[in-house]
C-alpha cells in the first residue's frame, strides 16, 4: 500500500493560512472602494521595494520583477478616481522591512499573489454597487486578466520546486501567515458599516 508523500509547500501554505487568507474578512458589502485602493496602494508601495531588494527571489520566482508592479496599477486607478498624482507620495504606507531574506520574501510573495485570484471576483461583486467606478478604475483588481489562474499555478510550481523553501518551509509559512494578518489589519479602515460610513 502506497503512502502519500509530504505535502507540497503550496499545500502547506494553503492549509496554514486558511483562516486568515481573506483580507476582507467576508465583508465585501462594507467595502468603501476608494479607501480600499488607498490602503492597498500603501501596502504595495511599501512591500514591492522590499521584495525586489531580495535578490534571491528572482532565482525562485523567475518573473518576480513583472509581478511586483501592482502599485503602478493602483496609482492609475486612484488618479482616475480623483486622487492628484502629487498626493500619491504622501499617502500612508504600511510599515515594512527594507528587504527580506529569501524564506520571508517567498512567504510575502504568496500573500501578494493570492490577492490576484480574488481580484476579478471582487470587481464583479463591486460592479453591482459602483459600476461606473469599476469600469473606469479596476486595473489593479484585473491585473492579470484571464491569466490569473495560470500565474498562480506557475507560482506554485516555483515554490514547490524550491529546495531552499523546503529546507526552511516553516519560515515561509510563518511569513505568509504574518503577512495576511498584517494585510487584514491594514485594510480594516476601508471596511465600515454603511450606516456609519463617513465621506469627506
Amino acid at each position: 500500500m502506497s503512502h502519500p508523500g509530504p505535502a507540497t509547500l503550496m499545500a502547506q501554505l494553503r492549509d496554514a493560512t486558511a483562516t486568515v487568507r481573506e483580507p476582507l474578512g467576508g465583508r465585501v458589502a462594507w467595502l468603501d472602494y476608494r479607501p480600499y485602493l488607498l490602503r492597498m496602494y500603501g501596502f504595495h508601495t511599501a512591500l514591492e521595494p522590499a521584495l525586489m531588494a531580495s535578490r534571491q527571489l528572482a532565482t525562485i520566482v523567475a518573473d518576480a520583477a513583472l509581478r511586483n508592479h501592482k502599485a503602478a496599477l493602483l496609482a492609475h486607478d486612484l488618479v482616475v478616481l480623483g486622487v492628484a498624482p502629487r498626493e500619491l507620495g504622501q499617502l500612508p504606507r504600511m510599515t515594512c522591512p527594507a528587504s527580506f531574506a529569501l524564506p520571508e520574501a517567498l512567504g510575502w510573495t504568496y500573500v501578494v499573489e493570492s490577492l490576484t485570484l480574488g481580484g476579478k471576483q471582487l470587481a464583479h461583486q463591486l460592479a453591482r454597487q459602483i459600476p461606473a467606478d469599476i469600469r473606469r478604475a479596476s486595473a489593479y483588481l484585473r491585473c492579470y486578466g484571464e491569466e490569473a489562474p495560470e500565474r498562480w499555478q506557475a507560482l506554485g510550481v516555483a515554490l514547490d520546486g524550491c529546495a531552499q523553501a523546503d529546507a526552511e518551509a516553516d519560515r515561509v509559512i510563518a511569513a505568509a501567515h504574518d503577512g495576511f494578518h498584517q494585510l487584514r489589519a491594514w485594510v480594516r479602515p476601508a471596511l465600515q458599516p454603511r450606516s456609519i460610513r463617513i465621506h469627506a
